[in-house]
């Protein structure tokens, strides 16, 4: 019967990719200091992988619970955090819950950038969230709220949103990537790529892999999109802010 779960581990990315640079014959395993490093590597490009596009897989949705007359909230791995998880690399979509309607109703919220945050008046008035501002740091983020939530805001509404979460490390022979299984080529190629100084391949054939790499990257990048059409259009409250300031 046909299957459309071929899928690789750790170790024979790092394998396929020693042998594209010729350090490894057909049928020879790599010793264990060998994997190791390859391991290292694979794990840096990884992380470095994770910023380029949006990651459609790692789209998560979570639930952050709102306290009242608290205007920002830490989401991060620790366990002194308001919403202890991996901590979000984007914020792309967000909806406040009504929990006290039957059925609940969703409310859009709108996303705001650092700059539209600072320059709210009072970031401490009360009231139902109508946006939110994330900024992510080094080992968290801290999602900022407007309006701060009020008693009947903390007790009938919940902050929904949608989030990049961190694409996972691979520690072990048998982990398999955080990649759908039509990444794995792509994986192998660029691991190659960023072995090939390290173990001295001449620039004729670096020059090969890092074309292949490139295009195989490319190639998925331009595939990872939303299928859905994305409109455009002018946002006018800055240009209200903007003819107030003309007016004073």
């Amino acid at each position: 019967m046909p299957t459309t779960t071929f899928s690789v581990n750790r170790n024979q990315v790092i394998t396929s990719a020693l042998r594209k640079l010729g350090v490894l014959e057909l049928g020879e395993v790599p010793d264990a200091e060998t994997i190791s490093n390859g391991s290292f590597v694979l794990n840096l490009l990884i992380k470095q992988l994770a910023t380029s596009g949006l990651r459609l897989w790692t789209i998560d949705e979570y639930v952050l619970p709102l306290v009242a007359n608290k205007t920002f909230y830490t989401i991060g791995p620790a366990l002194t955090s308001d919403l202890a998880t991996d901590r979000p690399l984007k914020v792309i979509q967000s909806f406040l819950r009504n929990t006290s309607a039957t059925p609940n109703i969703d409310i859009p919220m709108t996303l705001i950038s650092k700059q539209e945050y600072n320059i709210l008046g009072s970031k401490f008035s009360t009231g139902i969230v109508n946006s939110i501002y994330y900024d992510i740091r080094q080992t968290e983020g801290i999602l900022h709220v407007f309006l701060t939530p009020d008693a009947n805001t903390s007790t009938n509404y919940e902050l929904h949103f949608f989030g990049q979460r961190p694409l996972y490390d691979i520690n072990s022979a048998s982990d398999v990537p955080d990649f759908p299984n039509e990444w794995f080529n792509t994986l192998v190629w660029n691991l190659a790529d960023q072995l090939a100084i390290e173990y001295g391949v001449p620039a004729n054939h670096r020059q090969e892999i890092a074309m292949r790499a490139k295009a195989y990257l490319d190639q998925m990048d331009d595939w990872d999109v939303e299928t859905t059409s994305t409109f455009f259009q002018p946002d006018m409250r800055m240009a209200v802010q903007g003819q107030r300031n003309m007016v004073l």
